[in-house]
């Protein structure tokens, strides 16, 4: 099974619209890995873009290793959440997360 993210706190949410960029190095682990395929080239995205595609790469990713079983909408919800929390922790180290004025 593939590690759990670190659990974060974010006492402010994060716009929809907020720009991410990548401003790391190489990533070093498997979830950096996904964040920056699911951000591509130019390596810059919105929030929500990026958090979608970061849970359609997880999801994809489970199927693949777990099957069918995977593909029930009801886990849907936990894919954005787990994504957001992944986007989250590597903001401010890979990732620079900036928030409209």
């Amino acid at each position: 099974m593939h590690p759990l993210a670190m659990l974060v706190s974010n006492a402010a949410a994060v716009p929809a619209d907020a720009a991410v960029v990548w401003i790391g190095d190489s990533p070093g682990d498997d979830q950096a890995r996904l964040v920056a395929d699911a951000l591509g080239e130019p390596r810059a995205a919105r929030y929500a873009v990026l958090v979608e595609r970061v849970a359609e790469r997880l999801f994809r990713r489970d199927l693949a290793t777990v099957g069918a079983v995977a593909d029930l909408g009801f886990f849907r919800p936990f894919y954005l959440a787990h994504a957001r929390r992944i986007v989250t922790a590597l903001d401010g180290t890979l990732l620079r997360i900036t928030r409209p004025a």
